[in-house]
C-alpha cells in the first residue's frame, strides 16, 4: 500500500481512537458524569478541544484521501491540526486534577490522561507521513 493512501487511513483511525479513548470512562461506568465532568473540563482549554480536533481531523483526513481537496493542502492543515491537538493533550494532561476521580471503579482512570495524549500522538505522526508522501 502506498504511504499516500496509507497516512491518512492512519490519521483517521488515530482521530477515532482518540474519541474512543476520551469516551472509555463514560462507557466503563455509570453515575459518574458529574466527576467526569470535572476531570474533563480542567485546566485552559479541557479536552473537549482535542475530541473536536479529532473529529475535524477526520474531515480533514477523509477530504484528502478521497480527493475531495488538494492532497497538499490536507496534509498541511491535518498537520496543523495534529499538533494542535497535541500540544493541547499534554497541557490538558498536565493540569487535570484527579480528586473528583477519587473512588472511580476502575484503576486505570489514574492514567487515563496519558492515554489520551498517547492516541493524540498519532495524528501529528500519521500527517506527517502523509504530508511527507504528498510533497
Amino acid at each position: 500500500m502506498r504511504t499516500e493512501q496509507a497516512a491518512p487511513a492512519l490519521g483517521i483511525l488515530g482521530c477515532l481512537a482518540v474519541v474512543v479513548t476520551l469516551a472509555l470512562p463514560y462507557l466503563v461506568s455509570t453515575g459518574w458524569g458529574s466527576q467526569l465532568g470535572r476531570y474533563y473540563a480542567a485546566g485552559p482549554l479541557g479536552v473537549g478541544a482535542v475530541l473536536f480536533l479529532a473529529l475535524v481531523g477526520v474531515v480533514v483526513f477523509l477530504a484528502g484521501a478521497r480527493g475531495r481537496t488538494d492532497a497538499s493542502t490536507a496534509a498541511g492543515i491535518s498537520l496543523a491540526l495534529g499538533v494542535v491537538a497535541l500540544l493541547v493533550a499534554l497541557l490538558w494532561a498536565m493540569s487535570v486534577s484527579l480528586q473528583p476521580l477519587f473512588g472511580f471503579p476502575a484503576s486505570w482512570i489514574t492514567d487515563h490522561r496519558w492515554y489520551v495524549v498517547a492516541v493524540t500522538t498519532i495524528i501529528p505522526v500519521a500527517a506527517a507521513l502523509y504530508a511527507r508522501a504528498v510533497l
